[in-house]
């Protein structure tokens, strides 16, 4: 199975991006569609043909009866059941819904995985202020002109209406996750055989380009400001790693530090990006994998492809509620091969195909990728990674959780999975509701910071 036969299978239009078009933006007349025919960040407000995809309505912006403010987001849904399973007997019914890697799951894991299709909900929602800010972003943000970067657009998705690969995948990292955040998270590496390596994480993140009241389409700052605390495993208790993204990586790269415990001195970082092996995953995963994507694009050729509806992990609460507070009980299922599929909910929602592929004269340990960005919120919601010869070899699901009190729908609770060691590894298990808030001052984002951390 390779990534040119996954491609040939879908029909539908191909956008490709080059830096000569690098300054387009949209007009005011394609820009009134906001709000009306499309949602304010750019989806079809409207359902599907068949009906299996609802309106957009707003979304979801009021807490479910016995939703108690500080505690688990619990599940809106609870009482729904499953409208049908897809399994190993019948996935090819399905395939036009499925991703090479989903595919893949069910020719190698076909005992036990499974995909209990629920009802679909477009529970996405925003504050009011980001889509304001959207709507203006759509007739003046623009990319740099080699694509590394964006220019007059703040406070919302920069792209709402996006004419090519690397717009969408900035609309993803600069997609609306809340103004700062403070998680508490373990992690865990699920091998073949059953056994299991886990990791412990604090982690605060600022998101200086979402700033409530402040729209500053001249922003050249930051797109966030991290700083994560290992708890575990022993040999990594006490590492600290400050990350800075500029929103305009064409002037200012990625800057980071690290703090080792064992080397007792802060030294810059500068291989924590790309397809450098993100050690907290224990070999599993590159540090551009986190958050299905992250950092600079401009390593690939990116594409995009189309609209395809597609089965996704979304209101995922009712799975990720489970580790909160209680993680030694919900750690029974992270099953062999895949967590189990009885606690997974899966729901059929429009994304956004974006393809990559290496550039001629760079490198990657991934040789192309496709990614699947949720219509409602441009979350990369799936990805399926392939090496150099075009064969598949890791693909990444996401939990979509949705924080109905902020409003808020972001990821959580990644996993990746690879086919060649059937191993997989699970990132941002929260064991503490993840905290929403306007994030701390720059200031606790710097080297400094990691220095008094470090005599504590």
């Amino acid at each position: 199975m390779t990534f040119n036969k996954s491609m040939m299978a879908l029909a539908i239009t191909s956008l490709t991006f080059s830096a000569g078009h690098a300054l387009a933006k949209v007009s005011a007349e394609e820009a009134a569609k906001l709000g009306n025919e499309l949602t304010p960040v750019g989806a079809e407000r409207a359902g599907n043909a068949t009906g299996t995809i609802p309106e957009w309505t707003g979304g979801m912006t009021t807490p479910p009866a016995g939703y108690q403010a500080g505690g688990p987001r619990i599940d809106p849904f609870a009482d729904e059941q499953p409208l049908f399973v897809i399994d190993a007997s019948n996935y090819q019914q399905h395939a036009d819904k499925l991703s090479e890697g989903q595919k893949m799951m069910f020719e190698k894991y076909g005992e036990t995985f499974k995909m209990r299709v629920f009802k679909t909900h477009r529970t996405a929602a925003a504050p009011q202020w980001v889509y304001d800010n959207t709507i203006k972003n759509a007739t003046t943000g623009m990319l740099t002109e080699d694509g590394n970067g964006t220019v007059q657009a703040n406070g919302g998705f920069p792209f709402p209406i996006a004419n090519n690969g690397l717009e969408a995948i900035w609309n993803h990292n600069l997609r609306w996750k809340g103004e700062g955040v403070y998680k508490e998270y373990m992690t865990a590496v699920t091998y073949e055989d059953g056994n299991r390596s886990y990791g412990g994480v604090n982690l605060w993140e600022k998101y200086p380009t979402h700033t409530k009241g402040v729209y500053d389409p001249d922003f050249n700052g930051n797109i966030m400001e991290l700083l994560v605390s290992y708890t575990g495993p022993i040999r990594r208790k006490g590492e600290v790693i400050v990350v800075l993204d500029p929103v305009n990586q064409s002037e200012t790269p990625r800057q980071a530090w690290q703090y080792i415990p064992g080397q007792r001195r802060v030294r810059r970082a500068p291989t924590i990006a790309f397809d450098t092996p993100n050690s907290g995953g224990n070999g599993q995963i590159t540090y551009d994998d986190t958050f299905m994507f992250n950092g600079s694009p401009e390593r690939y050729d990116w594409k995009l492809v189309g609209k395809k509806e597609m089965y996704v992990l979304y209101n995922s609460n009712g799975f990720l509620s489970k580790f909160v507070g209680k993680p030694d009980e919900a750690l029974e299922l992270l099953t062999p091969n895949h967590v189990d599929s009885s606690a997974e909910r899966w729901e059929l929602h429009r994304t956004w195909v974006v393809q990559a592929t290496v550039k001629e004269g760079k490198r990657h340990a991934y040789g192309s990728r496709t990614y699947y960005l949720d219509e409602d919120t441009w979350t990369a919601v799936l990805a399926d990674s392939f090496d150099g010869r075009g064969n598949l070899w890791r693909t990444n699901f996401t939990r979509m959780l949705n924080a109905y009190d902020v409003p808020i729908t972001t990821l959580r609770a990644t996993s990746t999975h690879d086919f060649q060691n059937n191993a997989y590894f699970m990132s941002e298990l929260d064991t503490k509701p993840v905290r929403f808030y306007e994030g701390e001052a720059s200031k606790y984002f710097t080297a400094g910071q990691i220095r008094k951390m470090s005599r504590r």
